[in-house]
């Protein structure tokens, strides 16, 4: 695979609940982040977890209603699902995000586990830091 002029940054369903769960604007914190060209990107995985989410009676239906708010306010890159030979893994997203991810690119997360799978992929994370701040780590 090939890459393309602009750095993708991922987010997934948890890091897209951050506004409304940590009132931290996350939009903002990725230009404070980069220095150089990118385009915010979420699976259309993402899109059916934070739509479950917010018909549900989660505690944190509100928060996934302004994750799905947000991809369309900023226009957010959807890429396709797509599961490939490495299996599946807690969730159908994490496997999403596992098999489509390329060095070079940047998740957004604060699952542990998908970070841990990450790591040997040569990709950077990015996660909420003291409920305050987004960081590289």
């Amino acid at each position: 695979m090939q890459r393309a002029s602009k750095v993708r940054v991922i987010l997934d369903t948890n890091f897209l609940m951050i506004p409304g769960q940590f009132k931290v604007d996350i939009f903002a914190e990725l230009k404070r982040l980069m220095n150089m060209p990118y385009d915010v990107c979420v699976f259309e995985a993402t899109i059916g977890e934070l739509t479950k989410f917010a018909s549900g009676q989660r505690k944190d239906k509100a928060a996934a209603t302004i994750g799905l708010q947000l991809i369309k306010q900023q226009n957010l890159k959807i890429l396709p699902n797509s599961i490939g030979e490495e299996g599946l893994f807690e969730s159908y997203l994490d496997a999403v995000i596992i098999n489509n991810v390329i060095a070079g690119d940047i998740v957004c997360t604060q699952d542990r586990d998908l970070k841990r799978a990450l790591k040997p992929k040569g990709v950077q994370i990015m996660t909420l830091k003291s409920g305050r701040h987004v960081d590289f780590g």
